[in-house]
């Protein structure tokens, strides 16, 4: 049976609606319903195959995106979040599923370690959590379904969120604050689903490009490249291939095998 699945934005703003537009014009997303969540003043904009909906924040800034759940329509088996500046350039079907099997699926932030981000380990300390080098996970991409557990992760999203505002303007370690407080796991996909082009190494494919840099257009070659292929600042970088030292490993290897075989 076929599952019904929905993309939300949340946006306000000329320069993010804008961001919005590029993404929706760039993205493979047709298959999917589209939802974009603003301000009302905003509410009368129009994108093509996207449903407008005008909400009441009660927030301000980024940690609006803790509200989301307050507003998502309902009805269907699972949602991806995205950010506005976001590509989705693959298939991402494998979120949702993972989504609608654990509840939550995201990939991690670059900057992994939740309290040493920013020194954001004093606002854990505050609600009594150990810094122990907790995993950050990225909320620029969420897939979820919407149950009663992952209710109480994104309740407590936005508790913290709307808590700690005056210390620390920005959502995304909240949520991970979340999921610790909450004692959930989410399924972690790998960063192909929120590539940010900070430099991290390519394993297979991007499937989301998550970035303000203009995303190469030959990203997706060489999927089976090792060393590992990168971005930064919108550059692909392609290692040089160390054949020397291939040729000395295969060797190695061949007669081991040789040695093994005898005895």
């Amino acid at each position: 049976m076929k599952k019904n699945r929905a993309v939300v934005f949340l946006a306000w703003g000329d320069h993010y609606l804008n961001e919005i537009a590029n993404s929706l014009h760039n993205s493979k997303l047709a298959e999917y319903d589209k939802y974009l969540l603003t301000e009302h003043t905003f509410a009368d904009r129009e994108f093509a195959g996207v449903k407008v909906i005008g909400v009441d924040f009660k927030s301000q800034g980024f940690i609006r995106k803790s509200e989301m759940l307050d507003f998502v329509p309902e009805g269907y088996d699972s949602y991806i979040f995205l950010d506005s500046d976001t590509k989705v350039i693959g298939d991402v079907s494998f979120g949702f599923e993972k989504a609608e099997k654990y509840g939550i699926s995201l990939a991690i932030e670059p900057h992994y370690c939740l309290d040493r981000y920013f020194d954001f380990g004093k606002i854990m300390k505050r609600e009594g959590i150990e810094n122990r080098g907790q995993l950050q996970y990225n909320t620029g991409v969420i897939f979820f379904s919407i149950n009663d557990t992952v209710r109480k992760v994104f309740s407590k999203w936005k508790e913290f969120s709307t808590t700690y505002f005056s210390d620390f303007n920005n959502d995304q370690p909240y949520f991970t604050m979340a999921l610790e407080a909450c004692s959930f796991n989410p399924y972690t996909l790998s960063i192909n689903y929120n590539y940010r082009g900070t430099g991290e190494h390519i394993s297979g494919e991007v499937r989301i490009w998550h970035s303000h840099y203009q995303m190469p257009e030959q990203i997706n070659e060489n999927v089976d490249l090792w060393p590992m292929r990168s971005v930064y600042n919108g550059k692909l970088k392609i290692p040089k291939r160390d054949y020397w030292g291939e040729l000395n490993h295969n060797f190695r290897t061949f007669f081991k095998g040789i040695i093994k075989g005898k005895n």
